[in-house]
């Protein structure tokens, strides 16, 4: 039985824990801002495991840079990332497109869009600015 199926069938059979690990799957990941700080790809990683928990990183690309609507946070720099994943339970591959900015030593993103079926978890640290 394929995976999809196997949680399919789970799921109907215990709809409570199910919804639990939905939530807990949903629940937005830590942030640690010194530790993005060390290349594209450990920023790129943090974004994502704050957005998506339980997704696998494959690769990141900067877009473009500035993004035309950092006046509108405060930033002072910015870049657009698109970032290349697989979702944590089906393993099929997604992308998120993602304006990073900093002001100071702060840094906040935003997510410009994504093509995952479950939505990016919307209360991600990193919808605010964070200081390291």
């Amino acid at each position: 039985m394929d995976p999809v199926s196997m949680l399919l069938v789970a799921a109907l059979k215990n709809p409570e824990m199910a919804a639990s690990a939905v939530n807990a799957a949903n629940a937005p990941g830590a942030v640690d801002v010194v530790k993005m700080q060390g290349s594209l790809v450990d920023l790129s990683k943090g974004i994502l495991k704050c957005y998506h928990k339980t997704a696998v990183f494959r690769q990141t690309d900067i877009v473009k840079t500035p993004w035309e609507r950092q006046a509108q946070y405060g930033a002072e720099r910015s870049a657009v990332l698109r970032i290349q994943f697989l979702g944590g339970f089906t393993s099929q591959p997604y992308e998120m497109f993602v304006a990073v900015m900093a002001k100071g030593s702060s840094v906040r993103s935003a997510v410009i869009a994504e093509n995952t079926p479950i939505r990016y978890a919307k209360n991600c640290s990193l919808e605010d600015w964070v200081s390291p």
